[in-house]
């Protein structure tokens, strides 16, 4: 059985070469045949330019007078009447007194029961007084109104974090949210 070995084929050559491509000679423009600027030609050009647009925009005046000088009757000319419009807004407003209906607008009951009530969470209760004052300090730098205070439960000391009050439910929420976000299991308190 044969050893097959690897052979080199970066030193082989070719066997057929490319042709060079041939470049053809680059054409020498004379300066005559540059195109350059001509006065009267673009003069000529602006000119012709500005009838076109003038005529254009006043040529349906134009027809419109000559239509009408041509006429040596004119009874016979009957123009078609343009209708007379009359704005009677300004009229109606001044004359009339528009009925509205409140009803759609008004505040429902418990909306306005929210507004008299307070809002407050309870964050967290803790046997240590340390514990509390640190708790109630890492959420006032959160922003959250925060303050503890001392309760007898059963013969012993507990010590309360709160957060509030707050006057509307939505900021309650949201701070209720802050408090779950950290992983305390908040609840609310009564009003």
């Amino acid at each position: 059985m044969p050893i097959l070995m690897p052979r080199d084929f970066a030193g082989r050559s070719r066997t057929t070469k490319r042709k060079p491509t041939r470049r053809k000679p680059s054409k020498r423009v004379s300066p005559r045949s540059k195109v350059a600027f001509h006065g009267p030609s673009f003069s000529g050009g602006a000119l012709v330019g500005a009838a076109i647009v003038i005529v254009a925009a006043y040529a349906p005046e134009l027809v419109d007078s000559t239509d009408v000088q041509h006429v040596n009757d004119p009874a016979a000319v009957t123009a078609p009447a343009r209708p007379q419009v009359k704005f009677e807004f300004p009229k109606l407003l001044k004359e009339q007194e528009v009925q509205a209906d409140p009803e759609p607008y008004a505040v429902p009951e418990s909306a306005k029961d929210d507004a008299a009530t307070s809002y407050s969470i309870q964050a967290a209760s803790f046997r240590s007084r340390d514990d509390a004052e640190q708790l109630r300090a890492r959420l006032l730098l959160q922003d959250l109104p925060a303050a503890s205070s001392k309760s007898e439960v059963s013969g012993s000391t507990w010590y309360r974090v709160t957060v509030g009050p707050f006057a509307r439910k939505v900021e309650a929420q949201r701070a209720m949210t802050k408090l779950r976000d950290q992983g305390l299991s908040a609840m609310w308190l009564s009003g």
